[in-house]
């Protein structure tokens, strides 16, 4: 398998702490995903694709895999429990690092700033800074500032 070089570092901090999973999909198949684990990271940069090779060991004790076969594969670096997730557009950046607006119970908003932490697709992780079930505000953050009353959209 192949790994896009913009996270090396982060997967040679998870591999430092503990195994990582690795699932292999097989296409068209219904079955469930086959477990295995990153057994290997080759230290060479492909500079035409800016990807890195990979090696994942599946025990494979049914056979559902067979030598050259396509399958889609899934790296899990890590699994937050409790983690507060916000949309990604909700973070913005100011003077003094990064901030969301926070919904108020009287429905006017306040900055907040955050430490945020990884990002997976169009959601990131907020490691410090917000409260579980606090409302952010995700569209037209530069119609706002501190104090300014909003209505919020389903």
């Amino acid at each position: 398998m192949r790994y896009t070089g913009r996270g090396i570092p982060r997967l040679k901090k998870y591999m430092a702490t503990s195994k990582l999973e690795v699932d292999a999909l097989v296409p068209n198949h219904s079955a469930q995903p086959i477990k295995g684990e990153l057994t290997f990271v080759d230290n060479t940069l492909d500079t035409t694709t800016r990807t890195i090779q990979l090696k994942a060991t599946f025990s494979n004790t049914q056979g559902q895999l067979s030598s050259g076969e396509f399958v889609d594969v899934v790296l899990k670096l890590a699994q937050l429990s409790n983690a507060i997730v916000v949309p990604s557009q909700a973070l913005q950046t100011g003077q003094n690092g990064q901030y969301v607006y926070v919904v108020k119970s009287d429905k006017t908003v306040a900055a907040r700033p955050v430490k945020a932490g990884d990002t997976l697709g169009n959601e990131t992780v907020i490691n410090q800074g917000l409260q579980p079930g606090e409302q952010v505000v995700t569209d037209g953050q530069f119609n706002l500032a501190p104090g300014v009353s909003v209505a919020i959209k389903q």
